[in-house]
């Protein structure tokens, strides 16, 4: 039986995918349990699905483009007791799983999520607006809104039971799926409980996040959901 699925949605990860994929590997080694990584192709124009598969992991492709499309339908494949998503450009370092699972299965918590302004953010790896303007206020925001009582609302590294989501029914498809995932946590009252992580600089590539569009469709979100 698969104890922990690691989903990551891809677009374009030829270049860091294997290094992804690898400290997975490593991970589940080291706790001794068995895994599998779900790489969700998000239609990649360079080779990250063969890339991949190459590297151990089980390709799923996901027409639909977006961040909360492909996390979707990687949710959707998993077969795990235990979700963890993650990025595919080694932003967050996977190495870091065992700190997860070892929260998760020993305190009393539906979801742990990595917080990076708690944690080490490398130089480099978070613009000066995402770190000291848009996270912590739409932090707070969902903290006021929803009563959680999280410290890193866009933080993308998470683990938790892959039944607590059989009764949601998500309905974001972009960058703001983030911000969803805490909102129907909260609203199911589920625990989330929050452990330091780092997050380093990507190389050789640039950001697939637009600041103020993004951050804009996070709070429209926010807002609208809670008459919903």
């Amino acid at each position: 039986m698969v104890e922990i699925s690691v989903v990551i949605p891809a677009l374009n990860e030829s270049a860091n995918i294997e290094k992804c994929i690898k400290k997975c590997i490593e991970a589940f080694k080291k706790l001794n349990v068995e895994g599998e990584v779900v790489v969700v192709d998000n239609n990649s124009t360079d080779n990250t699905s063969e890339v991949a598969q190459n590297a151990g992991a089980r390709v799923v492709k996901c027409e639909p483009q977006g961040y909360g499309n492909a996390l979707r339908c990687g949710f959707k494949n998993a077969q795990g007791k235990f979700i963890i998503m993650g990025d595919g450009d080694d932003s967050y370092d996977f190495s870091e799983i065992p700190n997860f699972y070892n929260k998760i299965t020993t305190e009393n918590a539906d979801m742990v999520t990595g917080t990076r302004l708690k944690g080490d953010i490398k130089k480099g790896a978070m613009p000066f607006l995402h770190r000291y303007l848009g996270t912590p206020v739409l932090t707070m925001i969902i903290n006021i809104l929803y009563g959680t009582k999280i410290s890193d609302i866009n933080c993308g590294m998470r683990m938790f039971y892959r039944d607590r989501l059989d009764n949601i029914e998500f309905e974001t498809t972009g960058m703001e799926f983030a911000s969803e995932l805490y909102v129907q946590f909260a609203k199911k009252k589920y625990v989330i409980k929050e452990i330091p992580i780092s997050l380093y600089p990507v190389e050789g590539r640039t950001s697939k996040l637009n600041t103020f569009r993004d951050g804009f469709r996070h709070l429209f979100y926010l807002i609208s959901a809670l008459h919903k």
